[in-house]
């Protein structure tokens, strides 16, 4: 339950501290004293959208906290305990705003993303506004509110996931239809690559390595020749070479090292440049005779670099590009190869979703249809309640014309009602008045909110329309309904008033420079009071003072 609420700078709100109880409170004061500011502000702390003049003038920044107990509510302490934050008997909410535009939430003074706080808020409190007649015209809403009394929220959302496989595949069966000849004409060039580029198998780095390869066999004489001649000049026996001419150096630069040591720094130099020389005429001379002149391998090797640069200019790439080329092309072909780009394996794909989805949408039918009896009769029974005895509310919930599927299922739901006897059913909006719709969506609000299991409810002014003996049957519907949880309801009518556990008033204190919203909990005497100006206004007699204290005793 809610414990207490603090709000500072919110709109004519300077500064204000609220405890709360157990069972029904109302809230009741003067109209544009603040009553709904308060609601206003719970649904803040709760992670409703914010402006910024929602900050009270003058004043750069607006902060809201609400104290929850958290001892009985288990849903809200299991919920903290899975995203982390500290559990305890209490939970402490906060909203700050800034003038500057920037908003922050907190949940047990942990900054969250307002998503967060608004997601454990649902958990605890649902608000119904003033104004919630007015989504009862619209067939979206009328949807929602059948489902949410179904339960059928799993299989909605089952209904919507299947529709999105549906609407897809039919989406890319389209597609495929319209374009079978080009995918078809895309598979051929392919294949043909494809071939082409199996064929050709070009391995990593065998480009480069032709190429050296003919360089060589290109110029296999002259290196041959070559090669030999040069062994030749270094060593051979005729003895006219560089060896035997180092030879002849080293032995007289050998004699002059003995008449100076100095020498030999040289001389040793010298004879490793003679074994330098020896062992790379012996090299030369091997490599000479491994060179084989290899006409048909140059034709060969000629040919395999001609058909890699036919490849490479077709495709406008180099040559070592054609592996990736490979694999682009074999992962496109592939991928136009699955079965759900074949047009026939696509249409039974598509005919099996469809049948998935229709045997869901047949599902949530049965259930839509079943339910809509039932809350037919229940809303019916309430508008009694609600002093329209002769009203009758029916769901009608029959096939899409188009028998198509939406991510709503195939029903067509429609809320009509007969306001008098004789007249034909027809929907809300051609036949209900403000004030019939306004009853209209509060015995649907009383129906769910007894079908909700959260802890605490807000009605805020959704009696407005009503009077008499009808205001005090809501008040006791609202009564009724706080057996176990936590009630609050706004409102301008004595008869609601009177029936809540605890009452709070609410006054604008206004000056030539200031005007601010403060709130009392009346004890029974100025309850009498309040009620008395509810019934009678300002000019308060002993008769509207007889009939409010007669209203509390009953």
């Amino acid at each position: 339950m809610l414990k207490s609420l603090h709000i500072h700078n919110f709109a004519i709100i300077r500064d204000l501290e609220l405890d709360f109880h157990a069972g029904m409170s109302v809230l009741t004061g003067e109209t544009g004293a603040g009553k709904s500011i308060i609601i206003d502000a719970m649904g803040l702390v709760l992670g409703d959208r914010a402006e910024l003049t929602a900050i009270r003038t003058g004043e750069e920044r607006a902060e809201i906290s609400l104290l929850v107990d958290l001892t009985q509510l288990e849903n809200s302490r299991r919920w903290l305990a899975e995203h982390d934050f500290d559990v305890g008997e209490d939970c402490i909410l906060r909203r700050v705003l800034k003038r500057s535009g920037t908003s922050k939430a907190y949940i047990n003074n942990v900054l969250v993303p307002l998503k967060t706080l608004k997601e454990f808020g649902e958990l605890i409190i649902n608000i119904y506004g003033q104004h919630a007649h007015q989504g009862l015209m619209q067939k979206s809403h009328q949807r929602q509110l059948l489902d949410q009394f179904a339960e059928n929220e799993k299989l909605c959302e089952s209904v919507a996931k299947q529709y999105q496989v549906w609407s897809e595949r039919q989406r890319h069966y389209q597609s495929l239809s319209q374009n079978s000849e080009d995918i078809n004409a895309k598979l051929e060039l392919l294949s043909y690559q494809l071939k082409e580029l199996e064929s050709l198998d070009l391995q990593p780095n065998e480009s480069e390595e032709l190429t050296q390869r003919h360089l060589i066999l290109a110029n296999a004489e002259q290196l041959k020749q070559g090669s030999n001649q040069i062994s030749h000049q270094l060593k051979n026996e005729e003895g006219d070479d560089l060896s035997t001419t180092l030879g002849h150096i080293n032995n007289e630069l050998d004699a002059l090292a003995t008449h100076d040591p100095s020498l030999n720094t040289i001389a040793s130099a010298l004879n490793e440049a003679l074994i330098l020389i020896e062992d790379n005429a012996t090299s030369l001379r091997h490599y000479a005779d491994r060179v084989e002149v290899d006409e048909q391998e140059l034709l060969m090797v000629e040919e395999r670099l001609t058909n890699i640069e036919q490849i490479s200019r077709k495709h406008h790439i180099s040559s070592e590009e054609i592996p990736v080329l490979h694999a682009q092309l074999q992962a496109e072909y592939e991928q136009l190869n699955l079965p759900e780009n074949d047009i026939e394996t696509l249409a039974a794909m598509l005919q099996e979703s469809e049948q998935k989805y229709r045997d869901l949408a047949k599902k949530l039918s049965q259930k839509r249809v079943k339910v809509a009896a039932k809350l037919s009769k229940s809303i019916t029974q309430a508008l009694t309640k609600l002093g329209m005895s002769k009203a009758k509310l029916e769901i009608s919930v029959s096939g899409l014309d188009s028998n198509k599927p939406s991510q709503f299922g195939l029903d067509n739901i429609v809320f009509n009602v007969q306001t008098n006897p004789g007249q034909a059913m027809a929907g809300l909006a051609q036949v209900a008045s403000g004030g019939e719709l306004s009853r209209i969506s509060l015995a649907i609000q009383m129906i769910a909110a007894d079908k909700l299991d959260l802890p605490v409810l807000i009605f805020d002014e959704v009696d407005s329309g009503v009077g008499g003996a009808v205001a005090e049957i809501v008040g006791q519907e609202m009564h009724n309904i706080s057996s176990g949880r936590q009630v609050f309801s706004v409102t301008h009518l004595a008869q609601v008033a009177a029936k809540a556990d605890h009452h709070y008033r609410v006054n604008k204190l206004a000056d030539d420079k200031d005007t601010a919203s403060a709130i009392d909990y009346l004890e029974r005497q100025d309850r009498v009071t309040e009620l008395a100006r509810m019934l009678g206004g300002l000019n308060l007699t002993e008769k509207t003072l007889s009939h409010a204290e007669e209203m509390l005793d009953s």
